[in-house]
């Protein structure tokens, strides 16, 4: 992609992980990246082109706020990542309410509440591109552990294909990345705490043999974003090292 100082993308759960390594590669390509996140650790991230602010993705009024500020400096939107998330391993019987519902929340509401407000600012500009980060676990059954998180993920899958088809005669397109199991802190710290046994198992499992760096799940996204996926809408782009073909 050439360079195009004019485009902004805002991206969600930004200070780390997939999120960072998504504004990263928006930088290279010459994209304004607006850079959220609720950890305090998003202001590593101040530099030429990108600029971070504090936010909560499962409020209405945050995200009102950070579209209004967005508005307010550029004027424009063309990209958004929804990337923000949690995850945890309780199964159906183990997991409480509090926990389920903290995990549609900030997995699934926040994936409608950013594309609510995001909408608006697109058309006004008469198209754009909302990537929302999904999972190969809101597509399988995965372990049979994790299920409010199978249950977000799931959301967030069908509501792409949903906002796909609802905007795509305003030149809107609306795909999600799902990866398999990438190398951030989250995920090793969930894993470590099920013990060995499921590493090994993702291992023998992934086809690949290895899990993803978090610059491979943001050149997917990238990809979506992008001039060379302009007749891509409603897609689920599995990055996963083959996980879903087994």
């Amino acid at each position: 992609m050439s360079k195009n100082y004019q485009q902004v993308a805002l991206v969600t759960g930004a200070a780390r992980g997939i999120g960072e390594a998504t504004v990263e590669k928006f930088v290279e390509e010459g994209i304004n990246v607006v850079a959220t996140d609720i950890l305090p650790e998003i202001k590593h991230l101040n530099k030429a082109n990108v600029i971070t602010l504090t936010h909560d993705v499962s409020k209405a009024e945050s995200w009102a706020s950070i579209l209004e500020d967005v508005k307010s400096r550029f004027g424009r939107l063309d990209i958004l990542v929804n990337n923000a998330g949690i995850g945890t391993l309780p199964d159906v019987e183990e997991e409480e309410e509090t926990g389920w519902m903290e995990m549609l929340d900030i997995n699934a509401k926040s994936i409608w509440l950013g594309i609510k407000v995001a909408i608006p600012l697109m058309r006004s500009n008469h198209s754009g591109s909302i990537v929302n980060v999904s999972s190969i676990f809101g597509a399988s059954g995965g372990f049979g552990k994790s299920a409010a998180y199978h249950a977000s993920k799931g959301v967030v899958s069908a509501v792409t294909r949903n906002a796909a088809i609802r905007y795509a005669s305003e030149n809107i397109r609306v795909n999600a990345v799902s990866p398999g199991f990438v190398k951030v802190a989250r995920e090793e710290k969930t894993i470590e705490k099920a013990g060995d046994q499921m590493s090994q198992e993702i291992l023998f499992r992934t086809p690949m043999k290895r899990w993803a760096d978090p610059s491979e799940i943001a050149s997917a996204i990238n990809f979506l974003a992008g001039k060379d996926a302009t007749y891509i809408t409603g897609v689920e782009l599995f990055v996963d090292g083959g996980w879903m073909a087994t």
